[in-house]
């Protein structure tokens, strides 16, 4: 009788303590009322969960430089778990079950999730599927942080500053289509020969910035990262370069292929901004939402009357505000 009444407190107190949450994918979920540690399986999940509260990383997909410490906060040493990001990685199953999230939370687009899926399951870690499809995502995923944790206040902050951001540049697409088309081709790699075709979410900022790819070329993955040949890039001439690597642009007069480029005779090739975290892509992130206004600053430079630095400050003032404690 004692172990029946023990078995069926057990069962009572799990009941208690447990809520049920749908998912963006319509998935009814059981998680635990009171959740402390979340692995997001990917770093643009990880990235939007460092911006919402840096103590709830429950593991990294990759570590942190030394540049990003401060803004990192108490993630900066959380353990290395890996994750699910294309091109066949996978995360450290044995750390993970280690550390035990509360939750964990994934992305579903990524090819063969469901057998990640299955494996986190067999963890005994409640799953939740979350979209991360665009730019706006960015506010349901706050959104999910709010309910899992009960910090509206924080979720609240960061959806307003999100809609007004979007809200002004959706307002800019009339005067964006009034400027002169401006054809850009998206430099990865130390070479410069990686980029992004039509449909690579990696390019949306671009799309926001009123801009064009000049490559043609068609998507192999989701993971991007396509390779291009000298030859496509020499054809596609594009009126302005941006580049993810410091290390390429760095070494373009260099190379008389690349200095013979309009883009390069004219001047106009940008570096992404990289620092705390990259501004376009690599992870594609919050990032973003300031990545799009240096876009539209480096290709109208007269367009926008809020200076791009005041933008920054309030921007790194919001998302970061671990770096007024240092």
């Amino acid at each position: 009788m004692k172990n029946i009444l023990f078995a069926l407190a057990i069962i009572f107190s799990v009941n208690i303590n447990a809520r049920t949450i749908t998912d963006d994918y319509g998935r009814v979920v059981e998680v635990p009322e009171h959740i402390t540690k979340i692995y997001a399986a990917s770093p643009p999940l990880t990235m939007s969960l460092l911006a919402f509260n840096p103590d709830l990383v429950a593991g990294l997909n990759s570590p942190f430089n030394e540049t990003q410490k401060k803004y990192a906060a108490s993630a900066y040493n959380k353990p290395v778990i890996g994750g699910f990001m294309g091109q066949g990685n996978t995360p450290n199953f044995e750390i993970l079950a280690g550390i035990k999230p509360d939750v964990i939370i994934m992305w579903a687009r990524m090819r063969g999730y469901e057998k990640v899926l299955n494996k986190f399951q067999k963890l005994g870690i409640p799953v939740l599927l979350v979209e991360n499809e665009s730019i706006y995502s960015i506010i349901t995923q706050f959104e999910l942080f709010a309910k899992l944790t009960g910090d509206t206040t924080r979720a609240d902050e960061l959806i307003a500053y999100t809609k007004k951001n979007l809200s002004l540049i959706e307002s800019l697409k009339k005067e964006l289509s009034k400027q002169k088309e401006v054809r850009y081709y998206f430099a990865q790699g130390l070479d410069g020969l990686s980029s992004e075709c039509e449909g690579s979410f990696h390019l949306e900022p671009f799309k926001y910035a009123g801009a064009n790819n000049a490559l043609d070329c068609r998507m192999s993955s989701n993971y991007g990262m396509e390779k291009i040949s000298m030859e496509s890039v020499i054809l596609s001439n594009p009126d302005v370069i941006v580049a993810m690597e410091k290390t390429f642009t760095d070494t373009l007069m260099q190379n008389p292929q690349w200095r013979n480029l309009r883009a390069v005779k004219e001047g106009k090739v940008f570096t992404v901004p990289a620092t705390p975290f990259n501004y376009i892509s690599r992870p594609p992130s919050f990032m973003r939402l300031l990545g799009i206004r240096w876009l539209i600053d480096s290709f109208y430079p007269s367009l926008l009357e809020k200076p791009f630095e005041e933008e920054k400050k309030e921007f790194e003032a919001l998302f970061f505000p671990q770096l007024k404690e240092n």
